[in-house]
């Protein structure tokens, strides 16, 4: 059945690339890259950014094709120009595109006829509710790191979040937990008022398991890029840097179980303003979620990828080539 609706998937969106792809002289080529449909008409390669089946972490066309490019420059292979028929997200993959030294056309193809997209803005920062802010210092009191990112203030134990500020009823609360079951059920137990002695205890429970070096445990399998920059803030001359602080990805993480790059910017001996994206895993979406970061917080920095060393694969390098800022590897 799976078989049956992926094939069917394919078949739909090569068919869309051919309707848009009109009175082209040479004759077309279908490509499969990755979960995507795509097509070869001389030296361009069209591509659509429909997946063709959902999965749990979803590449993106652009990072798919950036891949298929790196490989093929390899090879011989390249094309001179890509464009990408996107009905997903068209301003981000235009703005994400825009930083690599590659001719990418991203076409809007909500709607006919389809249009050039233009780049989405970055959002603007969001402030947090005074109401919310004003549960910082319990949570620096039981010895958690506030974290603020897209105006939600929470709480996290070496990288992994154990509280969050919520509205309820239009009021201001802090919820203990990892992720929203967990606050739920934390509140169930315990009622509905969070004190700084019921926050130490998580604190204490959950620290002994994020530590490094510690035995493998659920709770040190969540947030492993959070806790490499937990560490990192810690001790930035680690990279290299004389000053590190967590700052607000450019597009908010969706849920707090799934890996997510996380974002710091720091400065360097030199006082260049350095942009540093923690990754974990092998993940083609790396370079184009980290390039996204230094347009936003310092667009002229110095960018590093931080991931640990077993994941520093050829092509994830290879993709890195392709940007038209440099931007480094470093294990961790």
């Amino acid at each position: 059945m799976v078989a049956d609706q992926n094939e069917f998937a394919l078949r739909r969106e090569r068919l869309a690339l051919r309707s848009l792809i009109q009175n082209h002289s040479t004759a077309l080529v279908d490509i499969e890259i990755g979960n995507f449909a795509a097509a070869r008409a001389g030296s361009t390669l069209w591509i659509s950014a429909t997946p063709l089946a959902q999965t749990d972490r979803q590449v993106s066309a652009l990072a798919a094709v950036l891949a298929w490019q790196a490989r093929s420059q390899r090879t011989g292979d390249a094309v001179e120009h890509i464009r990408i028929c996107d009905t997903v997200a068209p301003g981000l993959t235009a703005r994400r595109a825009a930083y690599f030294s590659l001719s990418i056309d991203v076409l809007d193809t909500r709607s006919a006829p389809a249009v050039v997209a233009a780049p989405t803005p970055h959002e603007q920062v969001i402030a947090p509710h005074p109401d919310h802010l004003a549960f910082v210092s319990m949570l620096s009191g039981a010895g958690i790191e506030v974290v603020i990112e897209h105006g939600v203030v929470s709480g996290e134990v070496l990288g992994l979040e154990v509280a969050r500020v919520v509205d309820e009823d239009g009021v201001a609360k802090l919820r203990i937990g990892v992720g929203a079951h967990d606050r739920e059920m934390f509140k169930m137990l315990h009622g509905d008022v969070s004190t700084i002695e019921q926050l130490q205890k998580v604190v204490n429970s959950v620290r002994k398991h994020r530590e490094v070096g510690a035995p493998t445990h659920p709770l040190n399998l969540l947030a492993v890029e959070r806790a490499a920059r937990s560490r990192a803030v810690s001790a930035p001359q680690s990279l290299g840097l004389v000053s590190l602080q967590p700052v607000e990805p450019p597009v908010a993480r969706p849920n707090l179980k799934d890996a997510w790059p996380c974002c710091a910017i720091g400065t360097a001996v030199d006082s260049t303003p350095t942009v540093v994206v923690f990754v974990s895993g092998v993940d083609l979406e790396a370079v184009p979620f980290a390039a996204d970061a230094r347009d936003r917080l310092a667009p002229a920095g110095r960018l590093l990828i931080v991931t640990p060393q077993r994941n520093v694969v050829p092509l994830q390098k290879q993709i890195a080539e392709l940007l038209a800022q440099p931007a480094e590897f470093l294990s961790a």
